[in-house]
């Protein structure tokens, strides 16, 4: 395969339309047979492949390029996320306009050059594939809770069933109840993942105050997680379920892997994929 395939691969695994502006091939290869696969990759990663003789390192998250900034474009997913929920769009988007301008001067900052330089300096093939993966892994949480939890069934019983994916399972991570009560209905719920990266205080609030009664977020900033508190309460009647990052991230990246060997790569997963 050439890193082309590679990328179409995902975007078709996640029954999207074009790739997206989140994701970026910045060293391209014509034909790949070994390939490193982790969450995050840096130089070192990089300088690694190389000697160890691999055709290709994929990472997750962003390195540099066009995608550090597209990511951004990114964050709209939660207010369509919010949308199917239930949330009026004016109020989600007013939500998401707010996560950005938070997120908007750091994002500008980066030094979006630094690791794909190094790979190009290498001549090491080099591409991170990111919302792809996150919108096929929300889409496992979202049938997972579906399957298996009513309104009435409490925060336990959710938990319960998500951490039956093998990636929670066999993650050093647990999923926590980071608002609300273990007893609590989970009521009115959304998995809020797959939108480039959590949405905060902000998007949380907007589901809270628009009827949504559980949030499940992958991750959240400890300041954000205080705002949350302070206005709704830590064991109130609003709840917030955390995955875990890596182990969250993981389910939709080992759906690529699986696909990829079958297709006859070797493929090495590292720097956090939970494997099942």
């Amino acid at each position: 395969m050439d890193t082309q395939a590679i990328m179409d691969l995902a975007v078709d695994l996640a029954r999207q339309p074009r790739t997206p502006e989140d994701c970026e091939i910045y060293v391209p290869s014509s034909s790949v047979r070994r390939a490193v696969f982790g969450i995050d990759a840096d130089t070192g990663t990089i300088l690694a492949a190389k000697e160890l003789g691999y055709d290709l390192v994929i990472a997750h998250h962003p390195l540099g390029g066009k995608a550090t900034f597209g990511i951004m474009k990114m964050y709209a997913k939660h207010a369509a996320n919010l949308a199917r929920a239930g949330v009026p769009r004016t109020a989600a988007l007013a939500a998401v306009r707010a996560m950005e301008a938070e997120h908007a001067p750091r994002i500008h900052a980066t030094n979006y050059d630094h690791v794909p330089s190094v790979a190009r300096l290498l001549g090491m093939p080099l591409m991170n594939v990111h919302n792809p993966c996150d919108e096929i892994g929300r889409r496992v949480m979202d049938e997972t809770l579906k399957k298996s939890v009513r309104r009435t069934s409490k925060i336990s019983s959710a938990v319960a069933a998500l951490s039956k994916l093998p990636e929670f399972a066999n993650a050093e991570t647990r999923i926590e109840i980071r608002m609300g009560r273990p007893t609590n209905p989970i009521g009115t719920w959304v998995v809020l993942h797959g939108a480039g990266t959590n949405g905060g205080y902000h998007v949380a609030k907007c589901a809270f105050d628009h009827g949504i009664d559980t949030v499940l977020y992958i991750h959240v900033d400890p300041g954000h997680l205080k705002r949350l508190h302070d206005e709704f309460g830590p064991r109130g009647e609003h709840n917030l379920i955390v995955t875990g990052h890596v182990a969250s991230d993981s389910i939709g990246v080992n759906v690529l892997v699986r696909e990829l060997r079958a297709r006859g790569l070797e493929v090495t997963c590292m720097s956090g994929v939970v494997e099942p």
